[in-house]
């Protein structure tokens, strides 16, 4: 018979998924990251909307609210950008105690070398599928499972494209031809 504590199976009751108390399993993981790209782009193409709405309906207007906007549209995205990388960690720390490793190794991403290295750590080591020193083994919910795939397959999508990209550029045959069709078809002119 198995003891009672490292068969539970269960999502504790107080799991808040933006705090970094708890688990976060890889689909977890990739899920709530995902779903913080997602809003992180759709703040950011609201405020570039709103700021070129207020810019085209107020050209002629020159006060000094209007004028100072732009510096206000940079101070939000520098908002932006401080809540994303602390949601970064946040969902890193999770990711790291579903390991059973403390949250004090996120700080390997400031190591450029082992950084690369480190984050395939993170996204491909199986968590514990026990109850670990941070707590029980949190579950993935559907919604978690479906984002975590559509990101999966859109990272493999643009490391193709990526590729394609820089073998067509990088490529000396690829860079003669038009060049060589240019040449032969000028000669019949």
């Amino acid at each position: 018979m198995l003891n009672p504590p490292l068969s539970s199976q269960t999502q504790p009751i107080n799991d808040h998924p933006l705090s970094a108390k708890g688990r976060f399993n890889r689909l977890s993981y990739l899920g709530w990251y995902g779903l913080l790209s997602l809003t992180c782009m759709a703040v950011l193409i609201f405020l570039m909307l709103f700021t070129g709405i207020v810019s085209i309906h107020n050209v002629n207007l020159d006060t000094p609210m209007l004028s100072a906007f732009p510096g206000l549209m940079i101070f939000a995205m520098i908002a932006l950008w401080f809540a994303t990388v602390y949601f970064q960690i946040v969902f890193l720390i999770r990711r790291l105690h579903d390991l059973n490793k403390t949250g004090w190794l996120s700080l390997l991403l400031l190591v450029p070398l082992i950084q690369l290295l480190f984050t395939f750590y993170v996204l491909l080591a199986p968590g514990t599928p026990y109850r670990n020193d941070y707590g029980d083994v949190r579950p993935s919910t559907t919604w978690e499972k479906l984002l975590a795939w559509i990101m999966i397959i859109l990272s493999i999508l643009m490391m193709l494209f990526i590729f394609v990209f820089f073998y067509y550029f990088a490529s000396p045959d690829l860079w003669e031809g038009p060049t060589q069709m240019i040449q032969n078809t000028t000669g019949y002119f």
